[in-house]
């Protein structure tokens, strides 16, 4: 999705304080206007340019159906310094539901004037299938699969892993904060069977799998409330769950994305980027709004009604939670990171956390309430 004001320069800047690397530019979607679409990506290309940063396409073959399209644009936009480029290759992705119509390799890759690192996307969790499929490329880039359970998940990247391995082949794994959408329109009523592990027990995983990329998804698709970029600037009726803060996403992936780079599998926080965090829904998985005409989303029994609060420090220090009407929960949290989950109380939510004299955190966030008008399974993180 694309900025109110088609300026990308505030999620340039941000995503480059968050340690993000480049941006994976989705190129289709729903009732596209190419000649508008097209104009979009090139001022993309012209501001990253500007601000040093890296770009790379991923196709959505869900709308594009004719591979020249991605011919074009690959040999339009190889030579520009905001390409990303990994050993002289031009980096190239996609999502996709089922494979496309085309060859990769014969009727795009050998068609491209540029070396290209071709990372195709894929659902599927068989991972033999996938790396020995010899059109895909230089590997896959498997996507999340939000109604698996974690264990499931981790199965697959387990096996993603092995066969890198074994294949001496590439390996971007995909990573997302919550899901949750409800819109009346196609299959898109639903939220995620992971909850709170889906992000931060599964970057935490991947660190000791070390694959070769990993692509979060997204900064900016409000619509599934999957983004960890800024909430939507005055939201449509239809997604009026996307201005919920995911500021600490932002956090998080800095911390987990330097240990990533760095090659470590756990994270180490410097004082400087010490921070207490919280996550929560505005109300109850199984409460159903007051003037709702859509069915609880699928999987909203698989979430839970707690204030899950992520710290990290350089030393131990105490917290202080307090969920609304809920007796204040206190403890000690050791260095590093860590993940707490706490039955929450109706009302205004608050988060304090201090060293002696020192203040780490002191913040409060949205009220949970016993119900919405309509029901808002998207997730506050402050």
């Amino acid at each position: 999705m694309q900025p109110k004001d088609g300026d990308y320069t505030n999620d340039i800047s941000l995503a480059k304080a968050t340690g993000i690397d480049a941006f994976a530019v989705n190129y289709g979607g729903w009732n596209v206007d190419w000649t508008q679409h097209d104009a979009q990506l090139q001022k993309f290309y012209r501001t990253a340019e500007k601000m040093s940063f890296q770009l790379f396409l991923s196709i959505d073959t869900t709308s594009v159906k004719d591979p020249n399209m991605i011919i074009n644009l690959s040999n339009t936009y190889s030579n520009s310094p905001a390409q990303l480029k990994v050993d002289g290759k031009v980096m190239l992705s996609s999502f996709q539901t089922d494979p496309p119509a085309w060859n990769w390799q014969t009727d795009v890759m050998n068609k491209i004037h540029a070396p290209v690192l071709l990372l195709p996307g894929t659902l599927s969790d068989d991972a033999a299938a996938i790396f020995s499929n010899t059109t895909s490329g230089a590997g896959p880039f498997s996507w999340i699969h939000p109604s698996a359970s974690t264990e499931h998940e981790h199965s697959t990247d387990l096996a993603m892993a092995s066969q890198r391995d074994a294949t001496a082949k590439k390996w971007m794994a995909g990573i997302a904060p919550w899901f949750f959408t409800h819109l009346p329109t196609g299959d898109k009523n639903w939220a995620q069977a992971q909850d709170d592990k889906i992000f931060i027990d599964r970057w935490a995983s991947l660190l000791a799998l070390k694959p070769d990329f990993i692509e979060i998804v997204t900064w900016n698709d409000w619509s599934e409330s999957s983004y960890i970029g800024p909430p939507a600037d005055g939201a449509s009726s239809d997604v009026y769950w996307a201005v919920v803060d995911h500021g600490a996403f932002r956090a998080l992936t800095k911390a987990f994305a330097g240990a990533f780079k760095d090659r470590r599998e756990t994270v180490v926080v410097e004082e400087a980027d010490e921070g207490v965090y919280m996550f929560y829904r505005r109300q109850p998985a199984l409460a159903r709004g007051t003037a709702d005409p859509l069915p609880l989303p699928l999987d909203a029994a698989s979430l839970k009604d707690e204030v899950f609060v992520v710290s990290m420090l350089s030393a131990p220090a105490d917290i202080t939670l307090t969920s609304g009407e809920a007796a204040p929960v206190v403890w000690t949290a050791p260095a590093g990171m860590q993940k707490t989950a706490h039955p929450w109380g109706y009302g205004v939510q608050a988060l304090q956390a201090h060293r002696g004299d020192k203040v780490i955190a002191d913040k409060r966030g949205p009220e949970i309430v016993r119900q919405l008008e309509k029901y808002d399974g998207n997730v506050v993180a402050v």
